[in-house]
């Protein structure tokens, strides 16, 4: 499937677990962290932390989303 969606794991000094950083053309759109268990996986929202040199405009299928999520989500379960 081909995406404009990517996902990247790092680690984040607000966080004890490793983080997954969900991004849409570049632009950061999202991370999740299991700091409280893989039960209760918490996902934070972003809007303006990266500059990118053309706008990106933040609109995309649901489903495709959706499926990057639960793609992310088990990716952070297993890491």
């Amino acid at each position: 499937m081909s995406t404009d969606f990517e996902i990247d794991f790092f680690s984040d000094n607000k966080y004890e677990e490793i983080t997954i950083e969900i991004s849409y053309k570049g632009q950061i759109l999202c991370q999740l962290n299991k700091d409280k268990g893989i039960s209760n996986i918490e996902i934070e929202f972003f809007f303006d932390s990266r500059i990118l040199a053309k706008q990106v405009t933040p609109k995309f299928p649901l489903d495709e989303f959706i499926n990057i999520l639960n793609e992310a989500k088990q990716d952070l379960v297993t890491a």
